[in-house]
């Protein structure tokens, strides 16, 4: 928001300089940014008067003009037709600078040389296009600063508005705030207008069919409309900010959205059908080619404002191209409206379009300001002599904004600022601040009632913001919230926290991505058609189409962070991410699961080259030795792992890892043909787990620690000849299944295929450990345990004992 300093002081008496108003505003939360000097990019400039006129001796589409400055003369040389001898005009000499940054410097023109430029309108940012040169008002004094004349000795402040003071974004709203803030009167403008006898019923028909989406329209219709140039004075109020002026109608428009705050939309009415306004929602595949020349096709739910025939403008957003106004416009139906801001947000953004318009209606605006808004361009139009007012106003008046009333206690303000200021003091403030303070006889209270325009004001937090705003934050004492109760981690935060620090630890990098990718990604993770990971939360208003999911898995963001790398020669990696996911419940409607999750991916070589380290490359095991460790320090309870599958993983080289009798997660090597989308060439391991199932399967208790053994173990060790289909986890429980509480310890030792072992078939070799914390076992009692393992290990898993 562009704020003139200038502009500002006709309505409020200023006594503070720019820089003193910008720190009273940004004290009372309406942060200016920057301060702009307006007339600075104009200094360099001079005025100067045509003493002579001259044909250019070798061409007849040049002419050579001495211009007298108030300190000597310069030959200049123009194409320029419009000028004559006496003409007061702003002219550039060598080595000044036009608003644009552009350096002018002499310049030969057909053997003559020409000591300066004379500057056009467009040459100075005041209009658009203009066909000569600027001619400034005869009498003006060429020792006078140009900025000065041009009505550019300005500052422009430049506010950073907080959403909810969206009433900011209209100057007049500004000046009553800052009319407040500095104990000033305000003086808002009067807007008579004339109007003709010809009525307004007779000349154009208003239908509301969606009032839900316009709760209030309100139109005026101007007649005799003669399309030109815009004063000097409206031209440079657009420019301080910052826009650019077009024509006298169009800039009227804006310099009152400006004003007020309220977006107006001007139609030819020869050009609407029936001359018929019609306010109602886009039909099934309708279109609308809108101002910037595209072909715009509409959905249901989306306002527009149509004729009797079709769509002409979409409401709040942007005109139709048919019916613009040009020219040769005569009558013209002038807009003003209030529409639902979350219908404008959204058709905008289904559109993708961001206009000026479209950005204030969004934010809301004050429905009160219609009828003014109108009533102010209709003044202007009739001083300008820019057209004539039909009599009468169409006002769709169907929801009126209901009256807000606020109890008003002093005493709960107090407490919530921490001050003790005096009832009649709030009570001047909220006057300053034009709230309407005023007591119901029937409950005995006292209620503040804040203005239309001020749609922030809700509860009696904000009435004491209010008074803390206008009062001074300052000044207000600072004190330290009495905390009734310490702030900690909970046990399941602390659980996240401790395997966040414990990974870091092992030398993993912690990566955080993106939580939501496209559908294409599913395709290169290769999930299948149907599989639950596909059932993804789909996001109303995508930021992409690479951006329309919600994630089901961390892994995506694991390997495009591996592919990233790899892409920069990077292959060895050790990393993680601890995040969201987003499942999709089976009942319509109901939001999401949420699970926290826990994924890694290892790559490249173990451990960094050096002379006392190996080459070696990760697999398999070096993932679940990670999670072996992981679980150990967390204390995971009966973890477990069993061959499984997933779509992502090597279908021979992936664990399902159970904890406590539940599926936690999985562990293994990534699949090829994933590993060949991600453009993949070093060995990588992957695991994903659930961290909300895994904290059910740790241990809570306190830590016990047992004293060291005082009896001596007895070792035994086995070697077993197994088909491959048997798991080395399926003989390690089948162990505990026999001994009991006799075996303290299992250890899988070695692995052995290849000579003197048929195909098919495997060496496992264990070493027991058995021991009992209270007496001595004695070799009879493991023998005949080792007896029944034996047996039993041939009789389920056809073992065959190795001597």
């Amino acid at each position: 928001m562009r704020v003139s300093y200038n502009w500002l002081r006709e309505y409020v008496p200023l006594e503070q300089s720019p820089t003193q108003l910008a720190e009273i505003l940004t004290m009372a939360g309406l942060e200016v940014d920057e301060i702009i000097n307006l007339g600075a990019s104009y200094r360099s400039l001079n005025l100067g008067q045509v003493a002579s006129i001259t044909p250019h001796p070798k061409t007849d589409k040049l002419y050579l003009c001495r211009i007298r400055l108030y300190d000597g003369e310069v030959n200049v040389i123009t194409a320029a037709k419009n000028l004559k001898v006496g003409d007061i005009v702003p002219l550039a000499l060598p080595g000044s600078q036009l608003p644009d940054g552009k350096i002018i410097q002499p310049a030969e023109f057909q053997g003559i040389i020409s000591e300066g430029m004379l500057c056009s309108e467009e040459e100075l940012g005041l209009a658009r296009q203009s066909e000569g040169i600027m001619v400034l008002p005869t009498g003006t004094d060429l020792k006078a600063d140009l900025p000065t004349v041009l009505g550019l000795d300005d500052y422009v402040l430049v506010l950073e508005l907080t959403p909810n003071r969206a009433d900011c974004y209209g100057m007049l709203n500004l000046a009553r705030e800052v009319a407040a803030l500095t104990g000033a009167r305000v003086n808002l403008p009067a807007s008579p207008v004339q109007e003709t006898e010809d009525p307004i019923r007779d000349l154009v028909t208003v239908e509301v069919i969606n009032p839900e989406l316009a709760p209030r329209y309100a139109g005026r219709v101007l007649l005799d409309v003669e399309i030109g140039e815009s004063p000097l004075w409206l031209k440079t109020r657009l420019l301080a900010a910052g826009m650019r002026p077009i024509n006298n109608l169009v800039d009227l428009t804006n310099y009152v959205m400006l004003e007020y705050n309220q977006p107006l939309h001007a139609f030819d009415l020869n050009q609407m059908a029936g001359r018929k306004i019609v306010v109602r929602s886009a039909r099934q595949d309708e279109s609308i080619k809108t101002l910037d020349g595209e072909e715009r096709k509409l959905h249901p739910g989306q306002l527009v404002i149509a004729d009797a025939v079709r769509a002409q403008c979409i409401a709040g957003v942007m005109g139709a191209f048919d019916s613009e106004v040009t020219a040769s416009t005569r009558t013209i139906f002038l807009e003003s409206a209030y529409f639902a801001p979350v219908s404008i947000r959204r058709t905008a953004q289904e559109l993708a379009i961001r206009s000026e318009a479209a950005i204030r209606f969004g934010k809301g605006l004050d429905p009160e300001t219609v009828p003014l808004a109108l009533d102010r361009v209709a003044f202007f139009a009739q001083q300008l002599g820019v057209a004539r007012i039909a009599k009468g106003v169409v006002d769709c008046n169907t929801k009126p904004a209901a009256t807000r009333k606020i109890w008003f206690r002093p005493e709960k303000i107090n407490a919530l600022l921490g001050t003790k200021l005096e009832t009649g003091y709030i009570r001047e403030i909220f006057q300053r601040l034009h709230f309407k303070i005023e007591e119901d006889s029937t409950d005995g209270k006292t209620y503040v009632l804040p203005p239309s325009y001020r749609l922030d004001i809700e509860n009696e937090a904000d009435l004491a913001e209010e008074v803390a705003r206008i009062y001074g934050y300052n000044e207000i004492p600072a004190t330290y919230p009495a905390a009734q109760i310490i702030g900690k981690l909970t046990p399941e935060q602390e659980f996240t926290a401790k395997t966040r620090e414990f990974l870091l630890g092992l030398g993993l990098s912690e990566i955080i991505t993106y939580s939501f990718h496209g559908e294409k990604m599913f395709d290169r993770l290769h999930i299948p058609a149907g599989h639950p990971l596909r059932q993804a939360v789909k996001m109303k208003v995508p930021l992409s189409e690479e951006g329309s999911l919600m994630r089901t898995t961390l892994l995506t963001g694991v390997l495009e962070t591996l592919s990233y790398n790899a892409s920069r020669n990077r292959h060895d990696l050790k990393v993680f991410e601890i995040a969201h996911v987003y499942h999709l419940k089976a009942n319509t409607g109901e939001l999401p699961d949420e699970p926290m999750h826990l994924a890694g991916g290892l790559s490249g070589r173990l451990e960094e080259p050096g002379w006392n380290q190996s080459d070696r490359e990760v697999d398999f095991y070096d993932g679940k030795g990670l999670l072996e460790t992981l679980f150990s320090h967390l204390r995971v309870k009966e973890v477990s792992y069993r061959r499984g599958e997933h779509p992502v993983m090597h279908p021979g080289r992936t664990a399902v890892i159970e904890a406590s009798g539940r599926q936690v997660g999985f562990v293994g090597e990534i699949h090829p043909a994933v590993k060949k989308e991600f453009n993949l060439t070093a060995p990588v391991v992957l695991f994903e787990l659930n961290l909300d199932q895994l904290w059910q399967g740790a241990e809570k208790a306190v830590i016990r620690v047992t004293p060291l053994p005082k009896f001596p173990p007895i070792l035994r060790d086995l070697a077993f000849l197994l088909p491959e289909k048997v798991a080395a986890q399926d003989l390690v429980n089948l162990f505990h299944e026999i001994s009991g509480d006799k075996l303290e310890a299992v250890n899988l030792f070695d692995v052995y295929q290849g000579d003197k072992i048929p195909s098919g078939y495997r060496s496992l070799a264990f070493s027991l450990t058995f021991r009992l914390p209270d007496r001595t076992l004695q070799d009879e009692e493991v023998n005949t345990i080792m007896e029944k393992i034996i047996t039993t290990a041939a009789e389920r898993c056809q073992a065959q004992l190795r001597a």
